[in-house]
């Protein structure tokens, strides 16, 4: 089977979820298919894959992520890339999120190949709920009626597609894996360091202004801890702001970009994961936390927590409930231990030769 995929991320040059699952998913899925993924033209883009790479040229600035143009056009001028650069000697095309379903629909319908289309997240989940791009959702709800089979990251998501786009009946779920090898060889110890970490980007979808207030309940109610908030996004400012008007200061450090070397090393070095996502269709930073070792806490509304029996779950507005599961681990070392070590186990469920072996069930049935 020849498998084309459209694509967005590609590490080193990824930001998000999406370039991790690309990298795992197809990986495994070239053992024994061949796979073929289009992605934009990034300059770091110099290494070799195990799958064929064509990098399509985004215009003449380069990078669609370019801050210098608007965002929707330049993923609108990739999708005429892929369109000019395609070779459709393929059995199924593979699109992810909106961002490359324009170019899926015209493909198929000029070559009459099945698509598959995986929402990693929709327009309603990044927006936090709050006024989306119509634009964005009328490219989504097209994708999703025009597609041969969709695949959604959990129930959730398929949930929230089906009560935006409507439909169903053509939707398998299949859970992102994690790297059973890169995080469970993580030694932990659960001697106490203090430290809680959030590690995601900084967007209002995955809720770091609830750590925020977590953090000041927690050193009121409890004392002495430190807060890590890993990653970037467009609320770095307004986090730093609150950060201060809050007098966080001295118990709080804002990281940046974090590598996989530094991530290791903060899931190792914390006592307890934190996740306030206000809507996370899935929650990579969920799995690759637990399978450290490392408790966790996440909102009701993170994907993979639908699935998970050692998380503490709650709302993502329920911060007083929040700073109690948080209190009492950093407090009681045993609760820690078990908390990490039936996380960890758990955590071994997921992994992409299962997701893999999933896709290509979805990939043969059309």
């Amino acid at each position: 089977m020849k498998i084309a995929v459209l694509g967005w991320e590609l590490p080193p040059a990824f930001s998000g979820g999406l370039g991790i699952h690309t990298i795992n998913l197809f990986t495994t899925l070239s053992r024994v298919e061949e796979v073929m993924v289009y992605v934009p033209d990034f300059p770091n883009l110099d290494q070799s894959y195990p799958f064929e790479v064509t990098r399509v040229k985004a215009g003449p600035l380069g990078s669609p992520y370019s801050v210098n143009r608007d965002f929707y056009d330049m993923v609108l001028e990739y999708n005429k890339g892929i369109v000019e650069a395609f070779r459709p000697n393929v059995d199924v095309i593979h699109a992810h999120d909106w961002i490359t379903v324009p170019a899926a629909i015209v493909l198929k319908r000029k070559y009459n190949i099945p698509i598959v289309v995986t929402f990693h997240s929709t327009e309603y989940d990044r927006s936090g709920n709050f006024n989306p791009q119509e634009r964005i959702m009328s490219i989504e709800r097209e994708g999703y009626t025009s597609a041969d089979k969709i695949i959604t990251v959990s129930a959730y998501t398929d949930k929230i597609l089906r009560v935006l786009y409507g439909g169903g009946g053509k939707t398998s779920v299949i859970y992102n894996g994690v790297s059973s090898t890169m995080f469970s060889n993580v030694r932990k110890s659960y001697n106490s360091s203090g430290r809680v970490l959030y590690f995601g980007r900084v967007t209002s979808q995955k809720g770091p202004v609830f750590f925020v207030q977590l953090a000041r309940k927690v050193l009121e109610t409890y004392g002495e801890a430190r807060f890590v908030l890993a990653g970037t996004g467009d609320q770095i400012g307004e986090i730093t702001d609150a950060v201060n008007k809050f007098g966080l200061e001295n118990n709080f450090e804002l990281t940046g970009f974090v590598n996989d070397e530094s991530a290791l090393k903060l899931y190792r070095d914390s006592d307890v994961f934190v996740l306030p996502a206000v809507s996370e269709p899935f929650g990579m930073t969920v799995l690759e936390s637990m399978s450290s070792g490392t408790p966790t806490v996440i909102s009701k509304t993170t994907g993979v927590g639908e699935t998970l029996f050692n998380a503490l779950k709650c709302d993502f507005w329920d911060t007083d409930r929040m700073s109690e599961y948080v209190g009492a681990i950093l407090r009681h070392k045993a609760l820690r231990e078990v908390i990490g070590r039936r996380g960890r186990i758990e955590a071994l469920n997921f992994s992409w030769e299962k997701t893999a072996l999933k896709t290509l069930e979805v990939y043969k049935s059309i």
